[in-house]
């Protein structure tokens, strides 16, 4: 029984522990898989995971991550044959308790499944570091890097972008843009390696931001070995862009935007961050 409960799927996992444990519900990361997210960290396999299970008594259980948790029936229900948190409490659960960044990384998908942002905010109105967290979520984002890039530029300081921004391009076909800033006509792509990596895929990419660039636009590309190896000259390369084309950072939000570059580039004897005066 222990290698049943400690190799497999995650969701298979998940399913057994639940029936055999009559009390236990799968919460967290473990819940945001079984309702078809990517909720996992990135490198991690599912069949390494943990199950995260809440139970009203304190278990040892092989393979699993139990909490002494009793929930109330409202927030449980069954899926796939799991008893597992709601949808809305499964959100408001990695957004309380992961990094925020995987939180809304979470929390974005759950919106784009359907979840409303005004439900989670009602049940989180006494959390202020929950509320804060929500007020950065975006049902916008198309995958979780683009949701873990949005978070990275708003931590640092730099103003809110707009998710899948619509630019009709001069041919009459329609762009959207993963993120951007349209009053500055700056955008940033992530080329992820599902969409973007074959010949056709860059002459295509290649073809749709020339066009793009003759409107006024700079979009950034963002490849996947940048998040979060790189992570600082790509702050320090927006950052710079933004100013360039008109944004004004007050000095408290240029020192909080350097601060984060040198952080994100987690080597002190690195080249200092620079940014660009006000024209």
């Amino acid at each position: 029984m222990t290698d049943t409960l400690t190799t497999g799927s995650l969701l298979d996992r998940t399913r057994l522990l639940t029936q055999l444990v009559p009390s236990a519900v799968a919460v967290r990361r473990t819940a945001a898989h079984v309702w078809g997210l990517h909720a996992m960290p990135d490198g991690t396999r599912e069949e390494g995971w943990p199950v995260e299970l809440a139970i009203p008594i304190h278990m040892d259980i092989p393979g699993c991550q139990a909490y002494e948790l009793s929930l109330p029936p409202a927030d449980t229900t069954t899926h796939k044959g799991i008893r597992l948190t709601t949808l809305e409490r499964t959100a408001l659960d990695c957004a309380r308790t992961l990094p925020r960044i995987d939180g809304i990384a979470i929390v974005d998908q759950f919106l784009r499944r359907g979840v409303r942002i005004a439900d989670l905010r009602t049940q989180a109105t006494a959390f202020t570091h929950l509320m804060q967290t929500l007020s950065m979520a975006d049902s916008g984002a198309a995958s979780p890097r683009e949701s873990r890039l949005r978070v990275t530029f708003l931590e640092a300081g730099l103003p809110r972008p707009t998710t899948q921004i619509h630019v009709i391009l001069p041919d009459t076909r329609h762009a959207y843009l993963d993120l951007g800033w349209p009053a500055y006509h700056l955008a940033v792509e992530y080329d992820g390696r599902d969409h973007h990596s074959s010949p056709e895929d860059r002459a295509r990419d290649t073809t749709r931001r020339t066009s793009l660039e003759s409107m006024g636009w700079h979009i950034i590309p963002v490849r996947r070995d940048v998040v979060p190896a790189r992570m600082g000259d790509l702050l320090e390369q927006v950052a710079n862009s933004l100013i360039e084309r008109g944004w004004r950072p007050h000095p408290d939000e240029t020192t909080r935007i350097l601060s984060h570059i040198r952080k994100a580039r987690r080597h002190p004897n690195g080249p200092r961050p620079h940014l660009r005066r006000k024209p």
